[in-house]
């Protein structure tokens, strides 16, 4: 069992660490507002936030594009014409991609509920599918919001959904699973990927699974999810020990009923949010909770923002930021607009992480892997880039930094002293003392240039260009 964090430890530290981690960071003054809440306060303020729909009117990918039609019409032209709708159609298809990435984006960025645009792009990267193989932005948008429908709900339900999700169906080619030739490579990702892991199911239970699945089709139309009862396999199915006419909503069932299912979520939430590989011993008392609640993902995550364990030392500021969080963290901190789509696109796809577009079936790796020497120097470049528009040698596209660029004064106002300046600064992008080597260079810097408009900007971008930064 977890043990609740003791009130006195519970500090702007703290909140600040909170912030971070349940949703992408915040500006001083979110954090003290935060912190005012008390421990409970916080964490159900987070868990329990407000509608945001209003605020974020659907993209132009939320209407389908009539792709039947096209091709109807299509079929009768001559070779040329065909292949200039086609490109028309792909280009469209990219246009809407970039601006579904830009609408999700600034969603994190600006969303009052930060903790559900966190937990659906946790479950982004966990039931992952790509914009490479899926085409169709409008399933892109589609699954999107299915994720966010349940990202603090029940994992139960949303693993249902997400099995008859048309996005999903297409990039794993659940739709062309049939009677007679069962789609096995599925019903494999399902357990060793997204519920189980590797090694917890047997070669007969990959099969019989398979079999259940059959049938699943995406409507030409609707583009919704239906069952076609004749290429379904009605007959009698043996999984995890029990026989009947299995349907795929009873494998799922039958999975979620396995001690294992919850061990193995519960273990991925905790590393998504705290970071580090938890102790077998933990991850009982994490599957433990988890089972508790019956999969109830934001009851659980509240258990786990409230335990003395998610602010232990090797836990606060041990986390490498996914390039996502990174940037969207970036512009909290700073409080500025993000850059345009265009540009935010070109960022994160130097960086590792482009929404939508996963590395394959297992989404990224995440941790250490975000960082190498190349992107490690990519992300100081690209800090000096947001803080102070300069685009040398980076390959960012001209133009969209906009109003996206620091307010120096702002953010960094000008104090009696250096140490002043250096440790208000330091607090907006830390959130925690530096080592004192660390912070003698800094202010070491301001004492030999001054606290002027522009020796501030470059102390921005010296502290984002440290090793220390790129931790939360």
């Amino acid at each position: 069992m977890l043990k609740r964090l003791e009130p006195e430890d519970w500090t702007p530290e703290a909140a600040a660490h909170l912030l971070n981690r349940a949703g992408f960071g915040g500006s001083p003054l979110e954090i003290a507002a935060l912190h005012s809440r008390g421990l409970s306060g916080a964490v159900g303020s987070m868990l329990d936030g407000e509608e945001d729909s209003d605020l974020f009117p659907p993209p132009a990918a939320s209407v389908p594009m009539d792709v039947v039609d096209l091709k109807m019409k299509s079929k009768d032209l001559p070779e040329e014409k065909r292949k200039e709708m086609q490109k028309m159609v792909q280009r469209e298809q990219r246009e809407q991609t970039l601006e579904l990435r830009g609408w999700w984006l600034n969603r994190m960025r600006w969303t009052p509920f930060a903790a559900r645009e966190k937990a659906t792009l946790f479950w982004h990267g966990h039931w992952a599918t790509s914009a490479e193989k899926v085409k169709e932005p409008f399933l892109l948008w589609q699954q999107n919001e299915t994720l966010r429908a349940h990202a603090l709900g029940s994992a139960r339900t949303l693993a249902r959904d997400i099995t008859r999700d048309p996005a999903m169906m297409r990039y794993l080619d659940l739709q062309q699973s049939k009677r007679e030739k069962p789609n096995e490579n599925f019903a494999r990702e399902l357990m060793e990927l997204f519920t189980l892991g590797e090694g917890h199911y047997s070669e007969q239970d990959i099969r019989e699974s398979a079999r259940a699945f059959t049938g699943y089709r995406i409507d030409p139309i609707s583009r919704q999810w239906r069952l076609q009862p004749r290429q379904h396999d009605g007959g009698v199915k043996t999984f995890f020990g029990k026989t009947g006419n299995l349907s795929g909503d009873d494998v799922l069932a039958l999975i979620f009923d396995s001690p294992q299912c919850a061990r193995f979520l519960a273990q991925k939430l905790w590393v998504f949010y705290a970071g580090s590989e938890p102790s077998p011993e933990l991850v009982e008392a994490l599957a433990a909770e988890y089972r508790a609640v019956d999969f109830d993902t934001a009851r659980f995550l509240k258990t786990i923002f409230s335990s003395g364990e998610f602010y232990a030392a090797d836990v606060v500021r041990r986390q490498v930021k996914s390039p996502v969080q990174w940037l969207i963290g970036l512009s909290k901190m700073l409080e500025t607009p993000l850059p345009s789509p265009i540009v935010c696109e070109a960022i994160l796809r130097q960086l590792g992480q482009i929404p939508f577009a996963p590395p394959n079936v297992k989404g990224w790796d995440g941790g250490r892997a975000w960082i190498s020497s190349s992107t490690l120097l990519l992300r100081y470049n690209i800090a000096g880039y947001l803080v102070g528009g300069k685009n040398a040698g980076m390959g960012l596209p001209g133009g969209g930094l906009g109003t996206a660029r620091v307010d120096v004064e702002k953010v960094a106002p000008v104090r009696a002293t250096a140490d002043k300046v250096c440790d208000e600064v330091a607090w907006r992008l830390f959130q925690s003392p530096l080592p004192p080597a660390v912070r003698g260079k800094f202010t070491a810097y301001l004492l030999e240039h001054g606290t002027g408009t522009t020796a501030r900007r470059d102390l921005l971008n010296l502290m984002m260009s440290t090793p220390e930064f790129q931790l939360t």
